[in-house]
């Protein structure tokens, strides 16, 4: 573990509509906010007495955390009371452009709120109303902006590429409207299919047509190119960011370091076992009002799969992987000849190429 400190993340998972292509734990009733807070309380007290280290960053995920009411976040921050979370610690909530307003984020601001994750997707109306079935629209994005730039937040947005229809001239504008919007972080994930989601069912009736993998592979190496020429580092496959504005949270990911997962289908990592609670909101809360714990994943990590996992995971990340981590250094030096690798002193370091091949690179030398 690189961090002493673990993070702490938290599931919302209340979200009005469900996008095509999304795969996370949601519902829509918002009646059930109160079993959540009531169930998240007893979850806090459970696992208080085992996570007794300062927690240096909270993420509020979801669901669409923005949803929320001012007075539900209030007692969101009383519940995780318990818990020692670090007064400098990087707070991160999740919003949806539609439910930006001035008073939400003076809210947010004071419950200490320190850092927006806004999910943009795309800067194209065609786009979130066609293929990405979004909720908001570009004039919504317009006015979450400023309202978040007035405030002065950190802040990261999301963009989606590989959109059904979308030409290059349309990734261009979006990156060229990222670069300006005032955002610190971006981040560029390609649309991907979740196995019977509406987006998969589209593709497979023929009413979509997916983006050939060629140019997705393109648009992956414009959006390098292009991110780079403004100060945007890609420090992680799909996360690009300015100098400071790193998601510290999402690194501890990245880097194999402990944090708490709380909520349903929330996911805890330990350092030695990995844990998933159940992705109902129901089934978890049902368990903790009977003083347990609802878990549907518990997976022990030998030494073996822990070296594999920091293998694979920093050969992610710009930082790279020590040399000394990779049995196969012949292997190494051969794709470090065929441009996926550049060694810097101690550290195997993947190019713009290797972050493009990121699985390939883990199955090459994990």
């Amino acid at each position: 573990m690189s961090n002493p400190n673990p993070g702490l993340y938290v599931h919302a998972p209340f979200c009005p509509r469900r996008c095509p292509y999304c795969d996370f734990y949601s519902i829509g009733d918002l009646s059930k906010i109160p079993l959540w807070l009531e169930a998240l309380e007893r979850e806090v007290s459970h696992q208080a007495p085992y996570w007794t280290y300062v927690f240096d960053t909270l993420y509020l995920g979801g669901g669409s955390p923005s949803v929320l009411e001012p007075e539900h976040l209030a007692t969101v921050k009383d519940v995780l009371g318990p818990l020692k979370i670090s007064p400098k610690a990087e707070i991160t909530l999740e919003a949806n452009p539609e439910d930006v307003s001035e008073e939400k984020v003076t809210a947010w601001v004071k419950l200490g709120v320190n850092r927006l994750s806004l999910g943009v997707q795309s800067f194209q109306d065609k786009a979130l109303s066609g293929p990405l079935g979004r909720g908001h629209r570009v004039g919504d994005v317009i006015k979450a902006m400023e309202i978040v730039n007035k405030a002065k937040l950190s802040w990261s947005l999301d963009l989606i590429f590989g959109w059904p229809g979308q030409s290059d001239l349309d990734w261009l504008n979006d990156l060229e409207l990222a670069v300006d919007s005032g955002a610190g972080h971006i981040s560029t994930y390609v649309l991907t299919t979740a196995p019977g989601s509406a987006l998969a069912n589209s593709y497979a009736s023929g009413e979509l047509i997916p983006v050939a993998e060629a140019e997705i592979a393109d648009m992956f190496l414009k959006a390098g190119v292009y991110l780079r020429k403004y100060g945007f580092e890609r420090y992680e496959v799909s996360n690009f960011a300015r100098k400071g504005a790193y998601s510290h949270h999402n690194l501890k990911y990245w880097r194999r370091d402990n944090y708490l997962g709380l909520g349903p289908s929330a996911h805890s990592f330990d350092g030695a076992r990995r844990m998933a609670n159940a992705s109902s909101v129901d089934k978890w809360a049902e368990a903790l009002a009977q003083g347990r714990t609802a878990l549907d994943l518990i997976e022990d990590i030998t030494p073996e799969q822990a070296l594999m996992e920091s293998l694979m995971l920093r050969l992610r990340l710009a930082e790279g992987a020590p040399l000394k981590w990779i049995k196969d250094s012949e292997r190494a030096e051969q794709l470090a000849r065929d441009g996926y690798l550049t060694k810097v002193g101690a550290l195997w370091k993947p190019t713009e190429k290797g972050f493009l091949a990121a699985d390939y690179l883990a199955r090459e030398l994990t």
